[in-house]
């Protein structure tokens, strides 16, 4: 579009032939007054200078030097030699009025000089009324007005496509911002959720070493190796996410498959976690890796502010995926609180979904509600 534009812009820019303009009018003006000089006309040479005036000042007063050219247009009728220099003059001025003009101000002008034409051109020439040149005087104006509106009209045009291209640039240029922005909250919430699942399981087994160190090296031993284990799959996990970074096409690790995973590192952590779930197979790849953050991060706080048995539920309800967490609370530990809980309901509303968190009865309650069609907003708000 931008090769139109300036192609049209350089087409249709009436300052050029107003510069062309200028040379038609000098050459008007020398003519003028050469023949003024001739017919010995002092009237004739100030009428021709009074029209090279208006013509002077046509760009800044265009109205006021187009209604002082047609009154020359009108007094020159009593001196035919001058006649046709000053007529170039005044449409030289009619041609920028219509360039610049509101268009009802032009129409009314340009109509008045073309009908003062009409009979000038039997006064000046000594034309007939059916005479084709009497005629065609009046089609001059017509023409030079003509000319200029429509080339204003398409500088207008080419003007309201630069102003479109401007703001579809603009427009892109917002949405590669949003996504950017959007691309740093995912990455963000990744990075929260690999870093503080492991690391919650990284230092739960330091601890138990530290116990053990002692008393049970054996014990120590396996704390030791699986705090390595664990050490190892972060920076997998961190690897991975580069890669999804590096390579545009790449998919992110994780999904309903590797849900189980989480139980079992959760459980080899010491937590006692009951997994209950239906048949996952078919669920969408984004609504997967959804519920699997969810799941993950759960998991993490359950074990680093809940107490006792875990409770998870992965259940297919109708057209929506349903993941439930519960474990009983710790004092000090209110609901709704923490970074954590505000990305898995970014997660969540990512994909049109819900998600909830709520104390029964000295137990923390987490459900999210996704459904399996990403357009299909669940009902309700997340609360």
């Amino acid at each position: 579009m931008s090769a139109v534009i300036a192609g049209s812009r350089a087409l249709v820019r009436p300052a050029q032939w107003e510069r062309v303009l200028d040379v038609a009018g000098t050459i008007a003006l020398v003519v003028g007054v050469w023949q003024g000089i001739d017919a010995r006309s002092g009237w004739g040479i100030a009428a021709v200078l009074a029209a090279g005036g208006a013509a002077a000042l046509r760009r800044r007063f265009p109205i006021g030097a187009a209604v002082g050219g047609i009154l020359i247009s009108a007094v020159v009728l009593m001196m035919p030699v001058i006649a046709l220099a000053v007529w170039v003059l005044v449409e030289v001025v009619l041609f920028s009025l219509a360039v610049r003009a509101p268009r009802p101000v032009v129409l009314a002008l340009g109509a008045a000089h073309a009908a003062l034409l009409y009979p000038g051109a039997m006064v000046v020439f000594g034309l007939g009324p059916l005479e084709p040149l009497a005629m065609v005087m009046p089609l001059w104006t017509a023409a030079v007005v003509s000319a200029a509106l429509a080339l204003r009209g398409n500088r207008d045009y080419v003007g309201a496509l630069e102003a479109t291209a401007a703001a579809a640039t603009a427009a892109r240029e917002s949405e590669v911002q949003r996504r950017l922005g959007d691309e740093r909250l995912r990455i963000a919430r990744d990075l929260h959720d690999a870093v503080a699942h492991t690391v919650s399981i990284v230092t739960i087994h330091a601890g138990a070493a530290e116990r053990y160190l002692d008393r049970d090296s054996q014990k120590a031993r396996e704390s030791l190796t699986l705090v390595r284990s664990s050490a190892r799959d972060v920076v997998a996990e961190l690897q991975d996410i580069l890669t999804v970074l590096r390579t545009p096409d790449a998919e992110e690790a994780g999904g309903l498959e590797a849900i189980a995973d989480l139980v079992g590192q959760a459980r080899t952590a010491g937590a006692e976690v009951e997994f209950t779930h239906d048949d996952l197979d078919g669920v969408d790849r984004a609504i997967g890796l959804t519920a699997y953050r969810i799941v993950q991060e759960s998991l993490t706080n359950a074990r680093k502010h809940g107490r006792g048995p875990i409770s998870l539920d992965v259940r297919r309800g109708g057209s929506d995926l349903r993941v439930r967490v519960e474990n009983a609370v710790s004092s000090g530990s209110p609901p709704g609180s923490g970074f954590g809980l505000v990305g898995m309901r970014e997660r969540a509303a990512s994909v049109h979904g819900t998600l909830s968190v709520r104390q029964e009865g000295g137990r923390f309650v987490l459900e999210a509600v996704l459904p399996e069609h990403r357009d299909r907003p669940v009902g309700g708000a997340a609360s």
